[in-house]
């Protein structure tokens, strides 16, 4: 994953009220990342397996960005 591609998901994730992530389980955060990210035209869908292990990965620290605010 390119260093725009992760620039561009951790401002999505600072910018979605957190009580829009606290709500959603897994599965549905990682729906409504990737959903917000393809809707830059400059996305690349060749990416999205990549960029959906690596929001998996990253589940815990969003989780808990996303408890803090």
């Amino acid at each position: 994953m390119d260093s725009r591609l992760i620039h561009q998901l951790w401002s999505i994730v600072d910018a979605t009220p957190k009580t829009r992530l606290s709500n959603l389980d897994d599965s549905g955060v990682l729906h409504w990342l990737v959903d917000l990210l393809q809707d830059d035209p400059a996305f690349d869908a060749r990416q999205l397996p990549v960029v959906s292990s690596y929001i998996r990965s990253r589940m815990p620290l969003i989780r808990e960005l996303a408890q803090q605010f």
